[in-house]
């Protein structure tokens, strides 16, 4: 009896363990890298930024919310605005975007407040405000 008793122990410690190990890395969203983020430069380029089709994006803020979404808010020099919506999660510090907007899937990291997103060539970096 007392070895069933101990072998149970055991078990549960061990299941607790298992647990949180996979809640430290997960791929679920965590509330550490939720938040709202300022677009500060483009390629290593401060605001605005003029890309190679002519448009100037003079503000965007990127907000990345609890349930795993996130919005992108940009706006041009000629006054308008784009929104990206879409989905986003985590593991190991690593950050996966999916777009639900345009449909693409891009890659991104946190380091303290400081967001980077990579996308077909270009480094967009954000401040946590």
């Amino acid at each position: 009896m007392y070895a069933t008793r101990s072998m149970r122990r055991i078990a549960v410690v061990a299941l607790a363990i298992g647990l949180a190990a996979c809640s430290n890395d997960s791929t679920s969203p965590s509330g550490s890298i939720s938040g709202t983020f300022t677009l500060r430069s483009v390629n290593g380029s401060s605001l605005p930024y003029t890309f190679s089709s002519g448009f100037t994006v003079t503000s965007e803020v990127l907000t990345l919310r609890n349930d795993g979404s996130y919005s992108n808010d940009s706006q041009y020099s000629d006054g308008s605005v784009t929104t990206e919506e879409g989905f986003w999660s985590s593991v190991n510090g690593s950050i996966t975007f999916n777009d639900q907007t345009d449909g693409y899937s891009y890659q991104g990291s946190l380091s303290g407040n400081v967001l980077t997103e990579i996308f077909q060539g270009e480094t967009d970096t954000y401040q946590r405000e």
